[in-house]
């Protein structure tokens, strides 16, 4: 039943589409024409103007990768790079004041503390 109704509202369809096809002037076909042809032509401009950025993001990822790929591993240190940084001058070298310093660095904390708990 659905079936024939279907059939029937295509046909009528189709009777009223021939109808209007036949009514139509000239000119509105004419201009219904280039309606068509224009929206056809900006329909295409819209994929080129898509491959830019595309194109792009394409190119800038290969450089990406390509950068990271082809990057000059860090040298190793060898035996003479190290024995020139133990044979150079160091802040962290002791003299004799400074090793008395820290042997006594336990009193000064030990003062500080007292200080402290007496004046708070």
């Amino acid at each position: 039943m659905t079936n024939q109704i279907d059939h029937q509202l295509e046909n009528s369809l189709q009777q009223e589409l021939q109808c209007l096809e036949n009514e139509t002037e000239a000119r509105n076909v004419f201009r219904l024409a280039q309606a068509r042809n224009r929206a056809l032509s900006q329909a295409g401009s819209g994929r080129k103007k898509g491959f830019i950025p595309t194109l792009g993001a394409s190119m800038a990822s290969i450089l990406l990768v390509a950068f990271f790929f082809f990057q000059e591993a860090p040298t190793p240190l060898g035996n003479e790079t190290i024995s020139d940084i133990n044979s150079a001058d160091s802040a962290f070298e002791f003299d004799d004041e400074n090793v008395e310093l820290y042997e006594d660095l336990d009193f000064y904390y030990w003062l500080a503390d007292n200080e402290q708990g007496a004046t708070g």
